[in-house]
């Protein structure tokens, strides 16, 4: 149940060195500070699909280390019905500078028994290399760091799907690859996104999208898996609308289901 709770928060993120073949990408912003948004999400349990919590994403502006950024926080828990075989409260947030350079992360997470603190911390002093200070702690143990100097551009999960949200998949052809290095607190780990067309997609707000279909690939010990489908927008806005994930014992959606605060009109509506 852990790995499948951690790949949902992976995904529900999306509502998301630059990799390679990446910095000629088309991109345009897609989001401003006050932007909200909100999703139900499901399991299929013996073929009946049971709302089992929700999410809400936020984007304002701030202030780190004297310098203007915007923080991205993700708030996702289970509902009472569900919380009685499987207890979730997460937080995740990150707080990035322009062109969504990453300054900091953290995800502190309780999952059944289990509490999670893990943290990422970005140093550009060094022009030529990027220093990466991982932290993650369970439970009561002892907290691990690690250091390490990097070159190019790393994310965070929450900082890499800000930045992969405003890229245009108009501009990209069917099968189009991107691959990013993302810090977790304990390692470094490439994930790829790949485009897969468009498709008509239907959203717990009411309303069907005229929507870009991606696939998230993650890699672990040099194993590639696919995770999920989601769908967004493929208007300026790429409003995340649906999400598909695969489990080991069945699958999950997640549904937008309220949006506010965004930066352009919404013409994607499909009705």
């Amino acid at each position: 149940m852990y790995k499948a709770v951690k790949y949902l928060l992976i995904v529900l993120v999306f509502f998301f060195a630059v990799p390679a073949g990446a910095q000629n990408l088309k991109r345009s912003q897609a989001f401003r500070s006050g932007e909200s948004l909100s999703c139900n999400f499901y399991f299929n349990w013996k073929f009946i699909w049971v709302k089992v919590g929700s999410a809400t994403l936020t984007i304002r502006d701030t202030i780190y280390n004297g310098e203007k950024a915007q923080c991205m926080k993700l708030l996702s828990s289970t509902n009472k019905k569900a919380d009685s075989f499987f207890f979730m409260r997460d937080t995740l947030l990150t707080i990035f500078g322009p062109d969504f350079k990453p300054l900091y992360y953290r995800k502190a997470s309780r999952e059944g028994k289990k509490f999670r603190i893990s943290q990422v911390w970005y140093d550009y002093s060094n022009p030529s290399k990027t220093k990466i200070t991982q932290y993650y702690r369970r439970n009561d143990n002892e907290p691990r760091y690690k250091e390490e100097y990097v070159t190019g551009r790393v994310y965070d999960m929450m900082s890499l799907l800000a930045y992969a949200r405003t890229i245009d998949f108009t501009a990209l052809p069917e099968d189009t690859r991107l691959t990013f290095p993302v810090a977790t607190g304990k390692v470094i780990e490439p994930q790829h996104l790949v485009y897969r067309g468009k498709k008509k997609t239907k959203s717990d707000d009411g309303h069907d999208y005229n929507c870009f279909r991606v696939s998230l690939i993650t890699e672990e010990d040099g194993k590639e898996e696919e995770i999920v489908n989601f769908h967004i927008t493929d208007d300026k806005n790429h409003l995340p609308i649906l999400l598909d994930l695969v489990l080991n014992f069945g699958s999950a959606k997640a549904r937008l289901s309220h949006k506010r605060g965004l930066l352009y009109p919404v013409s994607s509506i499909a009705d």
